[in-house]
């Protein structure tokens, strides 16, 4: 569910009618030096052999008369590709940017260094900041706390003490994802490995209540430049460091109803499936910081590891799991658990990783803040780390077309299903995609459209332009 605004662009400038020309003397250049190659390449083909010649053990020219028609090919190929995407993208009016790599190797550059409106492809910078800073194997670690240890079963009052986890559920919420295709391969950490963890602790008495500790990350619940329709529209869920539910007190789709105190609604979970296992609970639940010093581990529950977190934000657009992977970094990185703290450790993550991360602007982690700038350029960078640096793949991270996720409905009974992994991006005036393309060629690529699209004029843009990327370099000839 995405919010929309009125936006537009304006018309065409001679700025880029200059840019037209130029693309229409370096094409016709293009076609002058194919002409030459392939008369080349027939009088190479049919030249007698010499006489005598000794037995060739070096390798293969790049320019052996026998490789030139594919590279020929390949050539006039991305000709053709050049001139279908400024043919689509042209009439939109849109300013956008497209990089497009097989392997190192770009294939199309169009304006890779232009800063853009991302929407929720800036997941992928999220994503790669997290995986470089925290590590694939990462685990939230969720507690309960007391002042000490059980006497006859009974403690006092305990803490639930929130360390981020994004994904911490009930069984009811649990069940509700699970019916749902968006989110069938969500990995959700169960509330009630805390409870099991009590009663093998021994506690059957709770008499002092359960209080929810937030108190690793700040406690502004919104990004607070966020227009006023994200909240409306229920776009995130309340930021804290101890969210059940992803701090939804009602979760089913056009009912949700969010908590004004999360890590007391978190505590109330807690208190409400412990009741119901058997464990008696007295006094109310709440929010509260646990003391420093003195106490007793009762419980723990352990989310899944990092990189299927990640897969979950990137697979479902997760905004708010994106929110609190900005604010982990900002603790890990510079001991602040605010949304500017980790924004910040993105950009000096990105940067330490060798990313292009000129003009990159970020209000928040989501990509819901229109204010939010990157490149295309940066995001293909970030998905080609695994080839350079040995990060993580994102390949099996992201949504798959047809299948999963936010592409589960999209390019189904095609010949694209399944070929495309990737992130999507919408707000109104902003379209986007960039991911992997298991088409002729395996390519990763990113795009970025910002102008008058409508959500359905951005996603056909993007589905065009996956096709055309496809077909890339066309039929190739018979050797």
């Amino acid at each position: 569910m995405k919010p929309r605004n009125a936006g537009g662009e304006p018309p065409a400038s001679m700025e880029s009618r200059r840019r037209h020309r130029q693309v229409t003397t370096r094409r016709s250049i293009t076609t002058a030096a194919l002409a030459t190659v392939s008369v080349l390449c027939g009088w190479l083909a049919l030249r007698p052999p010499s006489s005598g010649a000794a037995v060739q053990t070096a390798p293969r020219p790049l320019w052996a008369p026998d490789r030139l028609p594919a590279l020929l090919a390949e050539a006039q190929g991305t000709v053709d590709l050049e001139r279908a995407v400024d043919e689509l993208l042209g009439p939109t009016g849109a300013r956008t940017c497209v990089a497009v790599y097989e392997g190192e190797r770009p294939v199309l550059l169009r304006q890779p260094d232009q800063s853009l409106v991302p929407a929720s492809t800036q997941k992928i910078l999220i994503a790669t900041a997290a995986l470089a800073v925290l590590g694939p194997d990462f685990r939230y670690e969720t507690r309960v706390l007391s002042d000490g240890e059980p006497r006859d079963g009974a403690v006092g009052a305990v803490w639930l003490v929130g360390s981020g986890d994004p994904t911490l559920a009930s069984p009811e919420y649990i069940r509700w994802l699970a019916d749902r295709p968006r989110f069938q391969f969500h990995q959700a950490t169960p509330l009630t490995a805390l409870v099991d963890g009590l009663k093998a602790a021994g506690v059957t008495t709770v008499t002092g209540g359960v209080l929810g500790d937030e108190s690793r990350y700040d406690r502004t619940r919104i990004v607070p430049s966020w227009k006023a329709n994200y909240v409306i529209d229920n776009e995130a869920g309340p930021l804290g460091a101890l969210l059940v539910n992803s701090g939804f007190t009602v979760f089913e789709s056009g009912l949700e109803r969010r908590a004004d105190d999360p890590a007391a609604h978190a505590a109330s979970e807690l208190s409400r499936l412990a009741t119901a296992a058997g464990i008696t609970v007295t006094g109310p639940a709440r929010s509260g910081i646990a003391p420093v010093g003195g106490t007793v581990t009762l419980a723990t529950v352990r989310s899944a590891p990092l990189s299927e977190i990640v897969a979950g934000m990137l697979r479902e657009s997760d905004n708010t799991a994106a929110e609190l992977l900005v604010k982990e970094l900002g603790v890990a990185r510079r001991h602040d658990g605010s949304t500017p703290a980790g924004t910040q450790a993105v950009t000096d993550a990105l940067t330490d990783a060798g990313l292009p991360t000129a003009g990159l602007r970020l209000g928040d982690g989501s990509g819901l803040e229109i204010t939010n700038h990157a490149s295309c350029a940066l995001l293909a960078a970030a998905l080609r780390i695994p080839d350079r640096g040995g990060a993580p793949e994102l390949s099996p991270l992201l949504a798959v077309a047809g299948r999963s996720g936010t592409l589960s409905l999209r390019l189904a009974a095609t010949p694209l299903e399944g070929k495309l992994r990737g992130k999507t991006g919408s707000l109104n005036g902003v379209t986007g995609l960039a991911g992997y393309l298991d088409g002729r060629r395996g390519l990763s690529f990113a795009f970025l459209a910002n102008g008058p699209l409508s959500d359905s004029a951005g996603r056909l843009l993007q589905d065009r332009l996956v096709a055309l990327l496809a077909g890339y370099p066309g039929p190739q000839p018979r050797l």
